[in-house]
């Protein structure tokens, strides 16, 4: 017993080794100990937030991790009087905003060493942010009440008679929509669009509410986020996705370094493990989807392979009054 004991003691104590020997290999770390904490602005959900947060101070336990979440909007407007101010309180900030936070220059390029893992069209291409996690747009379907083999193969499917009346949306899909345009071209969208908006679509507010009344039954099928019917259909609901659309599109939650950051090198810490398998697995495993490939097992119906995947292209982001106003023109009043 002692000797099992024995054995215990050794390989905890290798293992601490490696995990120090690890750390001190960041350029960054002994000037993130002086620094003692780093402050992260959020837009993504707070208990993953928290979660990454706390797995980052275990690694780290010199630094502590400061968390202020709002909403998207929020969070930029606090941001730009951050800068107005002459003073940025934020180390770190990680959102789907952050793709639109380089044209108003309150963020500045860093190559973390762990982006240079993941694929150019999910990175800026001057090193100002870096995607984290995504969400799939898909149809998703209730397979009480559609058959595999009816249900739709593509967006246009959802044009044909049967669909009118029987399929819903959230009333804001503004980045769906823009992105959308973006892959089908200006013509085609409007075309798909216009059709869509003739076929009397139930709106439901948030992705989260669509997703349970479609398990309910309230709608044969909607426009949902993929990994939400997932957990979902792993809980016994009777739901499931269609894989083969194209594009699926994909909203990007990214990460990026503070123009002005009081603790500069904690950030870039923080960044790094942000984007490290380990952190990336963490996401995975609170059935979110990570973007760094060799994460997502490919036995899961996430993996990418098979799937016309298609990111919303920060152009989008930038301009999304442009693209919401043109929303508003085709789909008109929305209850």
């Amino acid at each position: 017993m002692v000797a099992k004991i024995g054995v215990l003691i050794a390989l905890l104590s290798l293992v601490a080794l490696q995990t120090l020997i690890a750390a001190e290999e960041s350029p960054n770390l002994a000037d993130a100990k002086k620094e003692g904490k780093v402050v992260l602005y959020v837009s993504a959900q707070l208990p993953l937030a928290q979660t990454i947060s706390r797995a980052f101070e275990n690694k780290y336990p010199f630094l502590k991790v400061e968390i202020t979440r709002t909403s998207g909007e929020n969070l930029l407007n606090r941001i730009k009087t951050e800068k107005l101010a002459g003073k940025m309180a934020f180390d770190v900030v990680y959102g789907a905003t952050v793709p639109l936070m380089p044209t108003l220059g309150v963020v500045k390029p860093y190559l973390s060493a762990e982006a240079k893992a993941y694929p150019a069209r999910f990175r800026e291409a001057k090193d100002f942010w870096a995607g984290v996690s995504a969400n799939y747009y898909v149809i998703g379907y209730n397979t009480k009440l559609v058959a595999k083999n009816e249900a739709p193969r593509d967006w246009k499917d959802l044009l044909h008679p049967r669909w009118k009346g029987r399929f819903a949306m959230d009333p804001e899909e503004f980045s769906w929509f823009g992105a959308m345009e973006t892959y089908l071209g200006e013509e085609e969208a409007k075309k798909l669009m216009t059709g869509l908006a003739r076929q009397d679509i139930q709106w439901r507010k948030n992705h989260t509410t669509l997703a349970q009344f479609l398990a309910a039954g309230e709608y044969p099928a909607a426009l949902v986020y993929a990994h939400s019917i997932e957990e979902m259909k792993g809980k016994g609901a009777p739901i499931d996705w269609v894989r083969t659309t194209a594009p699926i599109v994909l909203d990007i939650q990214a990460v990026a370094l503070s123009a002005l950051p009081p603790h500069p090198n904690a950030g870039k810490l923080f960044m790094d493990f942000l984007l490290s398998s380990e952190t990336q697995a963490i996401i995975y495993q609170d059935r979110k989807i990570p973007i760094r490939p060799g994460v997502v097992p490919e036995s899961s119906p996430l993996h990418p392979t098979g799937l016309e995947l298609f990111p919303s292209p920060p152009k989008v982001v930038t301009n999304l009054n442009h693209y919401a106003s043109k929303f508003e023109q085709i789909f008109g009043p929305r209850r």
